[in-house]
């Protein structure tokens, strides 16, 4: 084989490398998104007393889950200077981190969101009592850790607010 061959056979093989690594990056960024168990949610939500917590739990194959998303964020990115914390767990089952890292990569969340370590239905019950699997399931803390509000369905943003802004003015 000549240089220019050689060369040619160098690059191409150099891109399809690039694209390979390329194409594994949602799987390593998925493998970041760690998995919590009930209790270590249940600790989260503890570490943030003081502020007014959204915890929400979806799935991305969960079409209301997947439309009330950017709601959530754009309720974040409004409220954390004035003492929102915002907590999102995946319903995914381990075999769909690369839906997560998409689902993420899309949409870019700048509040913490982890994995639920199982997806039993003791999961479910060791969380809460009153919540049997529904989803999407969003559950707003007070600023002394307590459940004021829990929501078995998809909220608007306008809901999400009215919900939150009247737990930060609260003392």
């Amino acid at each position: 084989m000549n240089k220019i061959g050689v060369r040619s056979l160098t690059g191409i093989l150099g891109c399809i490398l690039a694209l390979v690594l390329t194409m594994s990056l949602p799987a390593a960024e998925a493998g970041e998104v760690a998995a919590v168990n009930a209790d270590e949610i249940k600790s989260i939500i503890s570490d943030n007393k003081g502020k007014v917590v959204v915890l929400n739990f979806w799935a991305t194959w969960c079409p209301p889950c997947i439309k009330e998303f950017p709601d959530i964020i754009k309720l974040y990115d409004q409220y954390e200077s004035k003492g929102l914390q915002v907590i999102a767990i995946s319903m995914n089952e381990p075999d769909e981190l690369e839906d997560i890292a998409e689902f993420l990569g899309k949409h870019n969340p700048r509040f913490p969101v982890y994995r639920a370590a199982s997806t039993e239905e003791e999961f479910y019950s060791e969380f809460e009592e009153q919540w049997w699997g529904e989803m999407p399931m969003t559950m707003i803390y007070d600023k002394a850790g307590n459940v004021a509000m829990m929501h078995k369905k998809a909220l608007s943003f306008e809901e999400f607010e009215q919900d939150v802004s009247s737990l930060l003015s609260a003392n």
